[in-house]
């Protein structure tokens, strides 16, 4: 990198660069696209509007990019002639690079790749912005040890101290899936009044279903189902896949996480506890996802490709989100990152426990999760999604990156399995073969080509 620097970004990460590279380079000025910002000065550092960046680049400097927003900022910058410029996040300095067509560039530490991910960066080891932040957190987001048992007492005490007088002390969603199960048999072990929910889509897998009766019959929590409405539930996600965007599953998660609320609304519940978890979780690929409480973006949807409508089905807005956490104080703590969680012993003490099965990879416990995680995502946007799971137990010491890199070489899904699912979708779809294949085959979009909320 040259002696002079100009930081694009006044911001946490301008300042972190700042913090990072100060010693080494002269840094010549911050700038930035916010208005409010120019002709001010940062760290005894002028602030620029960034159509001056030209003016100070001619003094032979180069530009680094310190924001979450890169890929838009590296789009700006091209329009100005700058293609090449570095980019600084979590103290990592990355190189820009254009992606070389039909060649994938696979970090040196975990197993993410460039295929279909315009948001990887690879640094001058080539480790990716993605293991390098999950590493980071270790210690500030994951604790296995002492630390995370301190944590864990105090959060368990605050939850048993706001469910006094109250019925419960905290509500959970199941999935029939691991992480919610496992919590929740560590909730029942740890004493707390547990509301269990769970949404009934009617893509439940057997074994699935097996596993919660047989999970709620050991806790012996009370259990409350959603069942959404099933003709305007399916035409909702159909209306999805006719967008061809790619996170279809808004409205199975939109739909349990408003009745979620409504619950804790109604008993006046604190504290939502989530299945989320650093250890098989860490890395979560950025590109081609959507918030599903992008109310603006389900109603878009849907009144472009719909043909039912959604009266019946109850939703969740942001700004309804932000309403009921401000209200009731809402807090959606991670008891799994203050253990240390380990995925199987975590299916063995499940089976010793209430004679838990084993259904397959992650998120293979609901049968349309299956299809969006093994189908839709890889034949659509070229999304293989074990590459986020694999790359997670590896940053969690549960696999090596040699073991990973020999499951991703194993066949996504079982062929007799995927045709029953997809006969499944199209009889709760109500769409033929043809159909299906134009669905298929249709050109793909990104949720912000509809309307989002600003």
């Amino acid at each position: 990198m040259k002696d002079k620097v100009i930081l694009f970004g006044a911001g946490f990460y301008g300042r972190e660069a700042f913090d990072g590279l100060k010693d080494k380079y002269e840094i010549l000025c911050f700038a930035d696209n916010n208005p409010v910002l120019s002709n001010t000065y940062l760290l005894g550092i002028p602030v620029i509007p960034a159509e001056r960046i030209l003016e100070y680049k001619k003094e032979d400097a180069d530009i680094v990019v310190c924001t979450e927003s890169y890929i838009q900022i590296g789009k700006q910058l091209k329009e100005m002639g700058i293609s090449s410029y570095y980019i600084m996040l979590d103290g990592h300095l990355y190189q820009s690079y254009e992606k070389v067509p039909d060649r994938i560039t696979t970090c040196t530490r975990c197993i993410m790749n460039d295929s279909s991910d315009n948001t990887i960066l690879f640094d001058e080891k080539g480790q990716c912005n993605y293991c390098n932040r999950a590493y980071g957190n270790i210690g500030k987001i994951y604790f296995p040890n002492a630390e995370g048992q301190k944590k864990l007492d105090k959060l368990l005490f605050d939850v048993k101290e706001s469910g006094k007088g109250k019925k419960y002390d905290c509500i959970m969603g199941l999935s029939g899936g691991l992480d919610s199960s496992y919590l929740a048999y560590l909730g029942y072990q740890w004493g707390l009044r547990i509301l269990a929910v769970h949404i009934d889509d009617g893509y439940d897998t057997e074994i699935s279903k097996s596993n919660l009766r047989k999970l709620i019959s050991a806790t012996g929590f009370d259990y409350e189902v959603i069942k959404p409405d099933s003709v305007q539930f399916n035409d909702l996600t159909l209306a999805y896949m006719k967008a061809g965007v790619p996170n279809i599953a808004v409205p199975q998660d939109n739909i349990l996480f408003a009745f979620i609320y409504k619950k804790m609304r109604e008993y006046g519940i604190k504290y939502f506890l989530s299945g989320g978890n650093f250890a098989l979780e860490s890395i979560l690929q950025r590109g081609n996802t959507h918030s599903a409480f992008d109310i603006d973006n389900i109603m878009d949807i849907h009144n472009r490709f719909g043909e039912e409508p959604i009266d019946k089905i109850e939703l969740l807005s942001n700004m309804q989100m932000y309403i009921d956490k401000k209200d009731l104080g809402i807090e959606s703590p991670r008891p799994l990152n203050f253990i240390d969680y380990n995925r199987e012993r975590a299916f063995k003490e499940l089976k010793e426990f209430c004679s838990f099965k084993y259904y397959g990879r992650k998120h293979l416990e609901n049968i349309l999760t299956a299809f969006i995680q093994l189908y839709w995502f890889p034949k659509k946007f070229g999304v293989d999604k074990r590459t986020s799971h694999l790359s997670s137990m590896i940053v969690s010491n549960q696999m090596t990156r040699e073991e990973a890199l020999k499951e991703i070489e194993e066949p996504l899904y079982d062929e007799k399995m995927m045709e029953q699912y997809i006969s499944i979708i199209k009889s709760n779809l109500r769409i033929s073969n043809k159909e299906f294949d134009i669905l298929m085959s249709a050109p793909v979009h990104q949720h912000e080509d509809y309307a989002v909320e600003r």
